[in-house]
């Protein structure tokens, strides 16, 4: 595996992982109400580019990467929206 390789998956890795304490932090406190809906959907948009750049360029890291938190991205959406709807009944 090259250099190149290389960075490309630690990076991914590493940027992936930005999303699991906040999801880990939003299940079991159930408190969604500081997290931005609006930094969600930017999240999941950014990372969609992301995707189809990474697609025409043939880098799986990112397109990995871009694909994980695209998922990550709408598991915290939906959770943020019924614990939100949830909260104001």
């Amino acid at each position: 595996m090259s250099a190149e390789e290389i960075s490309g998956w630690l990076a991914a890795i590493l940027t992936t992982l930005i999303f699991v304490p906040q999801l880990h932090k939003a299940f079991t406190t159930k408190k969604t109400q500081d997290i931005s809906m609006l930094m969600i959907m930017l999240a999941i948009l950014g990372n969609t580019a992301w995707f189809v750049q990474a697609s025409l360029t043939s880098n799986i890291p990112l397109m990995v990467c871009a694909v994980l938190i695209i998922i990550m991205s709408m598991i915290l959406m939906v959770f943020k929206y019924n614990n939100d709807k949830k909260q104001k009944e």
